[in-house]
This record gives structure tokens, sequence and C-alpha cells, in this order.
């Protein structure tokens, strides 16, 4: 409102000043040309009757031309001269006589001269003697006509004849128009000055209470825009507000749908609709709270399905989600209103349990036992018994984070399962289990420190081709350094696994490796890499636009990059098309099947995979100098991956007869300590090798 009022003014008051300049300038020059106008009038009635003082008796001429400069208050001085310049008679405003004027120069009478006769014979001089002093100069003369008779000639033919009698000029002084002038410009300026200052005064408030409905949207916007929708918009009478305020009411239900969907899809689980492991925490540590300012009791209960594994790897992906969630559903009718169910990732779930005793716990879980017992799935003519393990960790009023009372209820499963499965275990805080559980949560607390911090390290073991002896790339290990020293994956897995961190760990090794291979560019630019991914990486459908990402930031060819996965998750592929593992392919990445023999030993489903590198499992090359069902079991699998067109790669190779062995039949590449450790530092360009790699 200021700023249109603020230019509003500045352009009326522009405005203002260019009007009162044009008036002052059209004035002025109008005045002048009256003024000339007057002046020569003037100077013709002075030319008559200043004629007789050329004659005798000039006493009555005297007379008349003193009435006459009174007449007007313009005229200061009237001079006469004679026809050579010299002043013959002054006349001032008051009357005065005097030879006063200064005679006029030769130059300046023969010019006056000169306009005797003509249309205009008089000099108009401005500024004579100062600002709006005017002089009017010019030339007395006579003529005379010949004198011919009535009837003679015509006058219009016969030639004049011109006689100089002298010259006459006229001194004015206008500066009484001028003065007179200013004052009211002046005046007309205060004028305009004050109906300016009226005008913003009155055109501000008028604006002001034409904005008010929008100033009054003022509060509601700004709380708005900090993130509350739960705002009220002011109404107006007003058809063009009205619109905006209905617009905006539309916008913010919308935003209300919006950040409802978006909260219950960061709270809860897409497939089950149960709360999520995010929820869930955040429900356990306002129930831990409660219970240790109330003195109350509860339970967790961690139920992990047995047979899930099984019924996903034989049926595929589709009929694995349908198991899940049925058993979300009968999960629902098992526990109590008051209880909190949700998803915690995979095939487990999490029950709290409010307000209950160890007795009425336990009492709890075996129902949600029985009733998991008595669900079926049938799927492809197979009926599956649904099976669970339950572990239940009570906690009291003493003070437990939520990752304890997890961690103890997982303890409390794992034992449920040790124990034959399809059983329910609760906690005991005596003996291994509290130490495993404090060793848990110290290590997902180095855990995160690791992944919040770049803590892991990438060490790089070669991969050496059996017939060349050439290195040909490597395989990056991932170790996490503690106080106790470097640390492998099998130390902290298991506990990242459960505490749901592996997807964050498989991303920071892309991005560790990623970053190794773009680094190593300027001296290797052909040198491969091969990393391990779990399963948990496939879950995630960003999974291939983010590796995609890394390589375009890098620079980095996805040829560059060997992705490994273990026997399971390449089944999982055959049978459900993985698209995740199709994104890979795209990018350019192989793909190797790590530890082949050690899990489902299947050939059948070989060919169906787009796999590179068939990685035969270290327990059929350990003893392979010696044991003769190795031999043949090696030889096999070599036969069978150059039938599908695959390249073998043998792990754990110690010495020099194993590596003879693999080259006799047909093992492209050699991984072990005789080829050479695992070392921290990257790799440069892979030497050609004789013998042993290092």
């Amino acid at each position: 409102m200021h700023e249109v009022l603020g230019a509003q003014l500045a352009v009326t008051a522009l405005a203002g000043l260019m009007a009162v300049t044009g008036l002052a300038w059209t004035s002025g020059s109008v005045v002048r040309d009256n003024l000339e106008l007057w002046a020569a009038q003037w100077a013709a009635e002075l030319n008559e009757l200043g004629a007789p003082f050329y004659l005798a008796d000039a006493g009555e001429a005297m007379l008349d031309v003193e009435r006459f400069i009174a007449k007007y208050p313009e005229i200061e001085r009237v001079t006469w001269y004679g026809p050579a310049g010299e002043v013959l008679l002054s006349l001032g405003e008051n009357g005065t006589t005097g030879q006063t004027a200064a005679p006029l120069g030769a130059v300046t009478a023969a010019g006056l001269a000169a306009r005797a006769g003509a249309s205009t014979p008089y000099l108009f001089t401005e500024n004579v003697g100062g600002a709006q002093s005017y002089r009017l100069s010019g030339p007395i003369w006579t003529e005379t006509l010949p004198g011919e008779a009535l009837f003679g000639p015509d006058p219009a033919a016969a030639e004049s004849s011109l006689q100089l009698l002298g010259f006459v000029s006229v001194d004015l002084d206008f500066s009484g128009y001028e003065s007179a002038l200013w004052p009211r410009l002046g005046l007309a300026s205060g004028v305009l000055l004050l109906l300016l200052g009226l005008w913003w005064i009155c055109g501000r408030w008028f604006m002001k209470n034409a904005l008010a409905p929008l100033s009054a949207l003022q509060s509601s916007l700004a709380q708005l825009a900090a993130g509350d929708t739960n705002v009220q918009f002011p109404r107006s009478p007003h058809s063009e507000l009205k619109a905006i305020v209905s617009a905006l009411e539309d916008t913010t239900r919308a935003l209300q749908k919006r950040e409802q969907r978006l909260v219950h899809l960061a709270n809860h689980d897409q497939l089950t609709g149960l709360p999520n492991r995010h929820r869930l925490v955040t429900e356990l540590d306002t129930e831990l709270a409660r219970c240790a300012a109330e003195d109350a009791r509860g339970a967790l209960f961690f139920v992990d399905l047995d047979q899930f594994k099984y019924v996903n790897d034989t049926c595929g992906h589709a009929s694995g989600d349908h198991l899940l969630q049925l058993a979300a559903q009968q999960l629902r009718y098992a526990i109590r209103p008051t209880d909190f169910l949700a998803r915690f990732g995979g095939d487990e779930f999490i029950v709290l349990a409010r307000d209950v005793s160890r007795s009425e716990a336990r009492a709890l879980a075996g129902r949600v036992l029985e009733l998991m017992r008595g669900l079926k799935h049938v799927e492809n003519e197979r009926v599956f018994h649904l099976q669970s393990s339950i572990g239940v960790a009570l906690f009291h009023g003493d003070r437990l984070t939520s990752h304890e009372v997890l961690a103890q209820a997982d303890i409390a499963c794992h034992n449920a399962k040790a124990r034959g499965r399809n059983r329910v275990e609760v906690y005991s805080p005596a003996g291994k289990q509290t130490e495993q559980i404090a060793k848990d949560v110290m290590l997902m607390n180095r855990l995160r420190e690791a992944l919040a911090g770049d803590g892991f390290e990438l060490h790089y073991q070669p991969l050496m081709h059996v017939r060349s002896r050439e290195i040909s790339h490597y395989e990056t290990l991932l170790r996490l350094p503690t106080d106790e020293g470097v640390v492998g994956p099998e130390s902290f897995l298991p506990a990242a696994i459960r505490f749901g961190l592996m997807a964050d760990i498989d991303r920071w090794v892309l991005r560790r490796v990623v970053r190794a291979l773009a680094e190593s560019a300027p001296s290797s630019p052909g040198m491969k890499l091969s990393t391990n991914l779990s399963g948990f990486a496939f879950d995630d459908e960003q999974l291939g636009q983010y590796l995609k990402g890394l390589l375009d930031e890098h620079g980095v060819s996805g040829d560059r990059l060997v992705i490994e996965i273990t026997e399971q998750l390449a089944v999982r592929f055959a049978a459900n098309t993985d698209k995740q593992i199709a994104k890979l392919r795209e990018l350019g990445c192989e793909l190797a099947i790590d530890d082949f023999g050690s899990g489902y030993s299947s050939f059948s489903y070989l060919k169906r995979l787009p796999v590179d590198y068939l990685k035969i499992d270290g327990a059929f090359i350990r003893n392979l100098a010696r044991d003769k069902v190795d031999q043949a079991m090696v030889r096999m699998v070599g036969e069978v991956a150059r039938a599908a067109g695959m390249q073998t790669v043998a792990e754990y190779v110690h010495n020099e007869a194993t590596l003879e062995l693999l080259a006799k039949y047909g093992i492209d590449y050699a991984q072990g300590y005789y080829i050479g450790k695992p070392s921290a530092e990257l790799p440069t360009a892979p030497a050609l090798q004789t013998a042993r790699a290092r």
C-alpha cells in the first residue's frame, strides 16, 4: 500500500512540478509578447504625440505626452532624438525633463533611419538596464504624396516621399508584472502541495480500508507458512477476496490430506498397514517413560514367523506378502484393544502389551502363539501351517531404553528358535543374556557412529586370473575398527540386521566403492571392484537410481563394478524377476553369485540368471588337493558354468597345488591368502604375476 501511494504521489508531484514550470514559462512568454505589442502601440502614440516637438510650438504637445506617460506606470522614460542622434527631449515617469539619456550612436541612428516607412519600424530590445527592462526604439518621419488634382493620375501609382524628423526611444520597466506573477505561482504551488498531502492522506485511508481484509490474511498466511494447517481465514464481503480465501482453504485442505498421508506413510508399513519400526520406537519410549513415572508394568513380544522364508522362496514374493498380511490380521485378533502392534521388519512383528504382570504377559503370549498356529495358508495346492517363535521382555519402573527392551525380546526370541521354535520364551536377565544385550547395544551405538562419521573401512583382496596369473580385479571387504581392533562383518552384521541398519550399511559400501573407483581411475582406469550387498539392499526400490546417481556424480562407468549376491537372493530373482537386479544390469554392472554350493546348490536356475561370475564356496576349495569329492564338485561346477556362459571364481586358495588343480579344471579366477591378503590400501594398476600374487 505504501509503495503504491508513494509511486502515485511521486508521479502526481512530478506532473504538478512540470505544470507549474510550464505555466511560469508560458506566462512569461505571453506577458513578453503582450508587452511587446503594447510597447509598439505606445511608441506609435508617442510618435504622434511627440511629432510636434520637431515644430516651433511644442507646449501643448508636452502636456499630452506627460499625461500619457503618467497614464502607464510601465513607461520609465521617453526620449526624442534629432536626425543626427542628438537628444532633443527626455521625459521620465514623473514628468521630469533634461538630457539624462545618452545620444544615439551613428550606427544605431543609421539602423533606425533605415526602418522609416517599414511595416515594423520599431526595434524592441530586452534587459537594457536589468531584468524585465526593455527599450523600444524607432524613427519619426513624415510621408507626402505628389499634389495631383482629384481626377489626375492614380495616387496608388504615384511615388511618395519620406522626410526623417528624428528618433524616439521608450524605456519600459515590467518588473511589476514579474513581482506579481511569481508570488501567485508560489501560492499555486503551495496549494498544489497541500492538495497532494490531502490526497495522500485520503488515499491511504481509502486503500487501508479497502485492503484491510488482505491485511487480515497476513497472520493466517504466516501461521500456514509456519506449518500449521489448522488455520482459519477471515471472511470478506468482496468477491475477489472471497475467491482468494476459497482458494486458500482448498489449498489448506489439500495440504492437510497430504500431511496426513505423509505422516501415515512415515509411521506405517505399506504392506500390512501396521505401524512401522519408527512409530514403534516412539510408542515404546513413551510407554517406558510412563511406566517409570507411574511404577507400572508392561511387556514386549518379539514375534518371528518360522516358515516365512520357506514360503517366500518356494512360492515367491506375492505369496510371502499375502502371508504377512494374514499374520498381521491374526495378530490383531490375538491382542487386546489397549495393546500396540507393529511390523518390525521382514517376517518380524512386535506387540507392546500395557499394564500386564509376568503371568499375564506369558498368558497373552500363549494366546498369540495358539492363534498363530491355527492360521493356514494355501498356495499352489500346498498347505502351510503358520507357526511363530515369540520372545517376551518384561519391564517395570526401571529405566530401560527402547533399544535395550528390543534387544531383550530379540534374544528371548532367538532362544525360542534355538529350543525348537513354535514356542514362547521370556527373557531372563541372568547370565549370558545380560552380557549379550549390553554387547549388542554397545555395538549398535558403534555402528550408528560409524555410519554417521564414516567410521567403516574397506579392505581390498585381489582376484587372479588362473591361466595368465594376472590380477584382474579386487573384492572389497567391509571392516569395523573397534577398541579391540579391526573386526570383520561376521562380528557386527547380525546386530546390524537386528537393529535395521543393513540398508544404511549397503549404501555406505556403495558410496565408498564408487569413490574408490573414481580415485583409482588415473592410475588404473580399467580396474574393477567387486562388492557384496545384502538382501535388504534389494528391498529398496530406489537402489538402481541411487547407484546411478553415484556413478554419474563420480564419473565412473558401471562396468567397473561387480555386485555379489547370495545364492538365496539369486533364487528369489529367478522366481520373481527382481527389477532391482535388472536395473543394475542396465547400468552395466556385472553380477556374481557368492558362496555357490553352500545353499540350494541348484543348477536349474543358472540357465535363467543374468550372472557373470559364479564364486565356488570355500568349503569345496580348502581341501581340494586331498578330497576327491571336492575335486569332482569343482570340476562339475566349472563345466556347468562354462556351458552357461559364466566365469568361475574359487575362494580360499591357500597353496600352489590347489591353484594347479583349478587351472586343470578350467576355473577362471582364484582368490585367497595364497593369492593375496586383504589390504586397507587402495590398489593401483594390477601387476602381472608369475606365481604367487603376494
